[in-house]
């Protein structure tokens, strides 16, 4: 295998295994949009989502941004709104990721039209 295939199968492994662990990061984060007056609950999702941000960072793994960014289909999956400026995301409903040039899950996003 050429070192140029070695680099290719590692990246496509991180961005699958990335992927794999994306619906845990939805769950933390509609977990810490929750109202609570357990507090060492709410420290203990908080502490649980900065940790996998950290290894999903570790791996080269990136949010992809969104709100109030222009809209780029290459990035964004988009549901339309007529009420703001146009291609402007004005709501995420989901988190994208990439890894490098790779987009790993795109933003599902509200776009003004």
């Amino acid at each position: 295998r050429s070192q140029k295939e070695k680099e290719s199968a590692w990246s496509d492994a991180k961005a699958d295994t990335a992927a794999a662990f994306l619906p845990v990061y939805d769950n933390l984060e509609r977990a810490l949009k929750q109202e609570t007056a357990d507090e060492a609950y709410k420290k203990g999702v908080e502490m649980t989502m900065t940790q996998l941000k950290e290894v999903l960072a570790k791996l080269g793994i990136e949010e992809i941004p969104a709100l109030g960014e222009p809209f780029d289909p290459n990035l964004h999956n988009a549901v339309e709104d007529e009420g703001a400026g146009e291609n402007i995301i004005v709501d995420v409903f989901q988190t994208g990721f990439r890894s490098g040039d790779k987009v790993v899950r795109f933003a599902m996003v509200k776009v003004a039209n």
